[in-house]
């Protein structure tokens, strides 16, 4: 699958010289596996602080025909992580759920902003009308960066999660394609 990278401002699918944004592989599923388990232990920006799949069922995920897997790679090592996992039941295979996650130390240097608009360029190919996702609403700098892509609050969870003493609210965001 190929990006039409000029229509992001871009000539190629490097952000810059050292990382790369390209379709998850099956021997990327230990590269996830380590980057979404350097997220969570964090601690405040993912709800789960284990990462529970193997790597045969990280495998099956990219394989997936229904669902895009995403990686950002910075020399070689797997930083980054979108995925764009689509409805299962036929009542909901015109919408799909939106999830990323970028390592500390390589945030804010446009990773998100770049694999999600690719996401939504291969959710429009895919027929998909609505794109959802749940970020914390701690997470000002996810939300500035939904909002900037054209994704509105859709609903809220009130205090529906604690990150050690504070509370943050589920923000439900979406984008209809």
């Amino acid at each position: 699958m190929n990006f039409d990278w000029h229509s992001l401002g871009r000539n190629s699918s490097m952000v810059d010289t050292s990382y790369e944004i390209r379709i998850a592989v099956p021997k990327d599923a230990s590269g996830i596996i380590n980057c979404m388990q350097s997220v969570m232990d964090e601690k405040i920006y993912l709800v789960s602080d284990i990462y529970f799949y193997t790597e045969r069922g990280e495998k099956d995920i990219i394989k997936s025909p229904d669902d895009l897997s995403l990686v950002a790679s910075w020399n070689g090592m797997v930083v980054g992580i979108m995925r764009i996992q689509r409805g299962v039941y036929r009542k909901l295979r015109h919408t799909a759920i939106l999830s990323i996650a970028i390592m500390k130390g390589h945030r804010g240097m446009g990773l998100g902003e770049k694999m999600i608009l690719q996401g939504i360029s291969w959710s429009r190919d895919q027929g998909i009308e609505k794109l959802s996702l749940e970020v914390f609403s701690t997470n000002t700098g996810a939300i500035k960066l939904y909002d900037k892509l054209g994704f509105h609050e859709e609903g809220r969870k009130e205090k529906q999660f604690k990150i050690g003493e504070v509370y943050a609210d589920g923000v439900m965001m979406t984008l209809f394609l």
